[in-house]
């Protein structure tokens, strides 16, 4: 059989051969890069024949930087953003381990992001239309989608800023008032963040539109009493030390900002959703069980998300949202009977372990788009774009023999080996989600707040379901008194 100095061909993960095998698979990229193939044309979704203008739902992907400790690992950038096009580079070894080939994977949506574009013209191109939307009175949603990992958290951070201050810009000397709630969804339960994570139920209104309630609702006068209430929700959305993230999220959060309604003008409701990272089977090969429960209802959950805006792109007569949590207070990013702008926002990690996660990620997309949907062979596995596949030769074996041998007879094993003993387990297990401290850390957050808005918090949990929220569920509308 021989040993591995005289026989180099082995069989070894795709993570492992992208590693091994760098230098060739980078500079297939890097060719790429130099000279891209002609831009596939959309099958389905905006730019196609014979689709409609007034789609309900955009879809942009933003990738984020590949990170020093990935390429001193050996790792390297995978996903290559040209104008509204993402192309994923998949590095193969076909079965005899000794041929290498890649496949360019061409996609096509509504704007795609590099690493070098800022948040500012991230949001100009993405959120912003929709404070506009807000502040004239109709509803719309933004959605961030992607891995564990991939930039989710820090880009809807970055919205949430510059949010607050349109929303309030648009609001300066018309004597609107701004109201905000927060809640985090994981699993079947729907939990109040501006109230130390009380349980809160969904009620659905007369006309149709779903709200927590009953919820804590606080009015916010400025910009920094905005942000100031995220911040503190954020403190409280459960997190949890994973393989992939020191800080997990692992629960859905959705921000929900009002903006009272004007003669003429109805309230405008602009809605935020941090979605919990999806994960891989192998990314979750070390979560203990607690972490793989929590795993599963947040893969339900996408799921169910990716079969509501399947059918509502599809026009299908029925939309089953009561699924999920999560879809039921969407509900109406899927109806086509009220004019309800979504955006999604799809991140991706560059790194060529994550290959496969980012194609699933940005293969989900296109369903998200409104794109065809394609399945490969008997398979339920979800495929999609156009490939390019590019041959880059077979392996140097004889190099990689005399690279073997040099390295043995540098580091010659140890006759007896090591000595067996149990694995200490990964030292993410150790740590413990906040869940525990949250009553600890909502006092903390509270006590932190300035006096006026700690004041309206504590007034706002005292009236826990409020007559405006009642209102608004009976489809009562209050508004607002111009400035003189």
């Amino acid at each position: 059989m021989g040993n591995e100095a005289s026989n180099p061909v082995r069989n070894v993960d795709k993570r492992t051969s992208r590693r091994d095998h760098r230098a060739t698979f980078e500079a297939a990229v890097h060719r790429f890069r130099a000279a891209p193939f002609d831009a596939p044309s959309r099958v389905g979704g905006p730019g196609a024949d014979g689709v409609q203008a007034d789609r309900f739902v955009r879809v942009c992907v933003r990738k984020r930087p590949i990170f020093p400790h990935e390429t001193e690992k050996g790792e390297f950038d995978v996903v290559t953003c040209l104008p509204q096009r993402v192309v994923i580079h998949d590095a193969r070894m076909h079965p005899d381990m000794r041929n290498m080939f890649m496949n360019h994977h061409d996609f096509t949506f509504d704007e795609a992001f590099s690493e070098q574009v800022d948040n500012d013209e991230v949001y100009a191109r993405t959120a912003r239309g929709l404070v506009d939307a807000a502040l004239a009175g109709t509803n719309s949603t933004v959605l961030m989608y992607g891995q564990t990992g991939s930039g989710k958290t820090y880009t809807m951070s970055a919205i949430y800023q510059r949010v607050a201050a349109d929303v309030f810009a648009g609001t300066s000397g018309t004597g609107r008032k701004v109201f905000a709630t927060f809640v985090e969804l994981s699993g079947d339960k729907c939990l109040d963040m501006f109230n130390a994570g009380e349980v809160c139920d969904l009620r659905t209104g007369n006309d149709d539109s779903v709200h927590p309630f009953p919820c804590v609702e606080v009015e916010v006068e400025d910009a920094a009493q905005l942000l100031a209430m995220i911040n503190l929700a954020a403190k409280l959305r459960a997190t949890a030390a994973t393989g992939v993230h020191d800080q997990s999220s692992r629960s859905h959060a959705m921000c929900r900002v009002y903006v009272q309604g004007l003669e003429g003008v109805g309230e405008g409701i602009l809605t935020l959703v941090d979605l919990a990272g999806s994960e891989h089977r192998v990314d979750s090969a070390e979560h203990n069980a607690e972490r793989r429960k929590e795993g599963a209802k947040i893969n339900a959950s996408l799921s169910a998300l990716k079969d509501c805006i399947r059918a509502a792109s599809k026009k299908c007569g029925h939309v089953n949202f009561r699924q999920s949590k999560l879809t039921h207070m969407l509900r109406g990013c899927f109806s086509r009977l009220e004019k309800h702008q979504t955006v999604v926002i799809a991140t991706v990690s560059p790194s060529s372990k994550d290959t496969e996660h980012s194609l699933n990620t940005i293969r989900h997309a296109c369903i998200m788009d409104g794109q065809k949907e394609q399945k490969d062979g008997n398979s339920a596995h979800v495929t999609g774009g156009v490939v390019t596949k590019e041959k880059l030769g077979e392996i140097d074996v004889a190099k990689i023999a005399r690279a073997n041998r040099a390295a043995a007879k540098a580091n010659p094993p140890d006759e007896w080996g090591p000595l067996s003993s149990k694995p200490e387990p990964p030292a993410h297990q150790l740590k413990e989600s906040n869940m525990r401290a949250r009553a600890a850390l909502d006092r903390r957050a509270v006590n932190a707040l300035p006096a006026s808005l700690k004041q309206a918090l504590l007034a706002a949990r005292g009236e826990w379901g409020s007559d405006r929220q009642r209102a608004r569920i009976e489809g009562r509308v209050s508004y607002a008194q111009a400035d003189p």
